[in-house]
C-alpha cells in the first residue's frame, strides 16, 4: 500500500531529524530535483538533478552546519505536494556562526519518495553566517 505525500514527507523529516542520511538518501527518487534559493557562499545553495547530486545536497547540510533547532511548525498537503512551514538555528561550521530563520520547503512525492524539493529561507542571513569574516547578526 501506498503512503500518501504527507506520509512520506513526514518520515524523510523524521530521518533528517535523526540524522540518518541513509534513510534520507532512500527516500529520494531517481529523478529528484532541490532548489535551494541563495548565493553561492552558501555551499548546498543550487539546483541540484539526479538522486547522486541530490544525495550531494544533503552530504553538504550534513557536513557545513550544526543543527541546534529544526521544527516544522506546519504541514499544508495535496494530493502529491506537501508544504513545510517551519524554524530552523544552525551554526554554520566554516565561521561558527549561529543563524535562525524560518523557512519554507515545497516538496513533490512520486512513488513515495520525493522527486522535488524546493527551500526557501532567509537566505541574506545564511550567507552572512558563511562569510569568513562573519559576525552574528543579532544576539
Amino acid at each position: 500500500m501506498s503512503n500518501t505525500a504527507l506520509d512520506t514527507a513526514k518520515k524523510m523529516y523524521a530521518a533528517l531529524l535523526s540524522g540518518n542520511f541513509e534513510k534520507v538518501h532512500e527516500m529520494l527518487h531517481e529523478d529528484c530535483e532541490i532548489e535551494f534559493y541563495g548565493p553561492n557562499i552558501i555551499p548546498y545553495a543550487g539546483r541540484f538533478c539526479g538522486k547522486e547530486l541530490c544525495k550531494k545536497f544533503f552530504s553538504h547540510v550534513e557536513n557545513d552546519v550544526i543543527i541546534h533547532t529544526f521544527s516544522q511548525d506546519e504541514f499544508i498537503a495535496s494530493d502529491t505536494q506537501v508544504a513545510v512551514y517551519g524554524h530552523l538555528t544552525l551554526t554554520a561550521k566554516i565561521t561558527g556562526v549561529k543563524y535562525d530563520t524560518k523557512y519554507a520547503h515545497f516538496i513533490d512525492v512520486k512513488d513515495d519518495k520525493w522527486v522535488r524539493f524546493r527551500d526557501f529561507a532567509d537566505t541574506a542571513t545564511v550567507a552572512h553566517a558563511f562569510l569568513q569574516t562573519a559576525t552574528p547578526l543579532r544576539d
